[in-house]
């Protein structure tokens, strides 16, 4: 069973732009974070700065939250077609 929700986020390196981020991922993830403390899951939304950070972060969390749900969520920098899904994501590790 799961016992929380982590979302590991590129971005929000800078102050001002953590908050305003911050707020704008707190919007948008209102209803899931909401439905989830219902069932007294945990939600969390951990902005991470760069993204080899944020990757680092999602990497070091299946290892310490092995009960959680741990998602990555990284800017494409561009369109990325289904087909190129598999390879954007080597990028990433590399």
């Amino acid at each position: 069973m799961v016992k929380g929700i982590r979302i590991y986020i590129e971005g929000g390196g800078r102050r001002d732009n953590s908050r305003k981020l911050r707020e704008g991922f707190d919007k948008f993830f209102a209803e899931p974070r909401q439905r989830a403390r219902g069932k007294n899951i945990e939600f969390r939304i951990i902005l991470c700065g760069s993204r080899n950070e944020a990757f680092k972060d999602f990497l070091r969390a299946e290892e310490d939250h092995p009960d959680t749900f741990n998602i990555l969520l990284v800017d494409s920098e561009g369109p990325v077609s289904e087909d190129d899904s598999r390879k954007f994501l080597q990028k990433i590790v590399e």
